[in-house]
């Protein structure tokens, strides 16, 4: 059977029948074409790779494989994973969760040094890490925390679950605010020994696992009293869409306001985009602004969010 010949090109579709709409074994496929179970395999792997078969998952819980493949072609982003939206957002939060989880624990080679961000969305992630997620790995804080915040969204707490869910772990925190009240206090605080070294760290782990944040009253850095009243007003006004670790960006992905970005304390914006495997996470219709301008401006080479997200950011490429 010469490849490209017409008996060729009958018995890769005839095996594709068989197999997958008839359900037949490979060994029975093989008994009905009379030709070896090998031949069968190369010939199913032919029909998929030349697009004769499409496979279809059909559950709430799969995957969108059209609107990750049209984000990647969008944006030149590495990966996507978009699961399906569920008709609440605590269900929406939970799928994506697990999906980020998944994602961390099937990356191969398992990441050495791992940098996390901390809130509602970070939280859900590192709960639906499974024991023994990671061996031996440096986990890090990506961004200082809040003053106060309810439950266990703050970063220690979140860096202690996934410690205590993996073997060998070793934690770096940082124990300063997310924003503070002077640029001249940032950069004495940014001096430290300590919170440079977990900074330096941080720049150089192997995956970041960070949210995006919507600017809105709901958002944890406005709840918990890191960013005024004032201060929120004022982005909106500045076009701010929302932020990552902190860095309050407009829908190109430009920090808005470099007085209050000096009293940030945090990877910068380009340390972000440096790291190879930089995974913005975004859950929330009302973060699909924030999640265009991270793709926009390469902050992340990974992400994992809701379709309706994801709609609504191949939408706004297109005006």
């Amino acid at each position: 059977m010469r490849a490209g010949s017409a008996e060729h090109e009958y018995a890769m579709v005839r095996a594709a029948e068989l197999y997958y709409k008839d359900g037949l074994l490979q060994s029975e496929v093989a008994d009905r074409l009379r030709v070896s179970r090998w031949k069968v395999g190369r010939l199913l792997e032919e029909a998929r790779a030349r697009g004769l078969v499409e496979i279809k998952i059909h559950h709430p819980t799969s995957r969108r494989g059209d609107l990750e493949s049209q984000l990647v072609d969008r944006f030149g982003c590495a990966e996507a994973v978009v699961v399906q939206s569920q008709d609440t957002s605590a269900a929406t939060m939970a799928l994506v969760a697990q999906a980020s989880a998944s994602y961390l624990t099937e990356m191969r080679p398992q990441p050495r040094s791992i940098g996390f961000s901390w809130g509602r969305t970070v939280a859900a992630i590192a709960s639906a890490l499974p024991d023994r997620a990671f061996i031996g790995a440096d986990l890090l804080q990506l961004n200082g925390g809040a003053p106060s915040v309810d439950g266990t969204v703050d970063a220690a707490s979140i860096l202690r679950l996934v410690a205590a869910k993996s073997r060998q772990a070793r934690t770096r925190l940082l124990p300063v605010p997310a924003i503070v009240s002077d640029r001249e206090l940032a950069r004495r605080l940014c001096c430290d020994h300590a919170i440079a070294d977990t900074l330096k760290l941080a720049a150089r782990c192997d995956v970041a696992v960070f949210s995006l944040g919507a600017l809105s009253p709901g958002s944890v850095l406005v709840r918990s009293g890191a960013l005024s009243d004032e201060e929120q007003l004022e982005l909106q006004r500045s076009g701010a869409v929302g932020d990552v670790l902190g860095h309050y960006i407009d829908r190109s992905g430009r920090v808005v306001d470099l007085e209050l970005d000096s009293r940030t304390i945090a990877l910068a914006l380009d340390q972000i985009g440096g790291i190879g495997h930089a995974i913005a996470v975004g859950v929330g219709s009302e973060k699909s602004e924030v999640t265009y301008a991270a793709l926009y401006a390469g902050l992340c080479s990974v992400l994992i969010t809701e379709s309706a997200i994801a709609e609504n950011v191949l939408g706004m490429s297109q005006t």
